[in-house]
């Protein structure tokens, strides 16, 4: 099995509106846009990648590691919520047309800053209480160590058949408008580049 990182390319849709009230949301927002640009050198890399079999079910187990992730830790102690997105789609080699998607599931959690404890905060989903440290680096390293997503029934595998498990990972802004996100469609809006990695397989 083969584990490739692959580049995204994006589609933007065009939208007008008046210069004037393009400049006053430019400056409005230039706090933001300059913690954002600041974090762009960091990045999220694969620390593995397995799928196997759990129970009866389809299981991707990962983790992740955030490069650079003094950047980020800046932009959370400046107010900035961020949001990891991990989608993995399982699908099935087709020789004469596309692939077709098996099964696809999204892991999604959340990071704060408490400048009252002076804490950094991972939001889980599953979790009532949310991960806390002081130091950024260890909470990542606890949260994002083994990520796990349940891609249904073993039994949809077929043998002989090829496949490729697709996982795009993303780090975001949590709390831009959507109004916002439209009118300055020429800002990307991930705080850290998005990522696609494929795994190959044959069963």
């Amino acid at each position: 099995m083969k584990v490739y990182n692959l580049n995204e390319s994006k589609i933007f849709q065009r939208h007008t509106m008046p210069v004037n009230l393009l400049v006053i949301i430019c400056c409005l927002f230039a706090p933001l846009f300059c913690s954002a640009s600041s974090v762009h050198a960091a990045s999220l890399d694969l620390k593995n990648m397995v799928l196997d079999n759990q129970a009866g079910a389809i299981i991707a187990r990962f983790g992740l590691n955030l490069k650079g992730d003094t950047k980020a830790e800046e932009a959370l102690e400046n107010g900035i919520k961020l949001k990891l997105e991990c989608e993995a789609t399982l699908y099935v080699h087709q020789s004469l047309w596309a692939d077709s998607a098996v099964a696809s599931k999204i892991y999604s959690d959340k990071l704060s800053y408490d400048s009252l404890s002076k804490e950094f905060v991972l939001e889980q989903p599953g979790n009532k209480t949310p991960l806390r440290n002081k130091n950024f680096t260890h909470l990542l390293q606890k949260g994002w160590d083994s990520i796990i997503l349940d891609l249904g029934p073993w039994s949809t595998l077929k043998r002989g058949e090829r496949y490729k498990l697709k996982l795009n990972v993303s780090l975001d802004q949590t709390d831009v408008p959507e109004w916002l996100k439209k009118t300055l469609f020429f800002w990307s809006w991930d705080v850290i580049p998005s990522a696609t990695y494929q795994l190959d397989f044959t069963y």
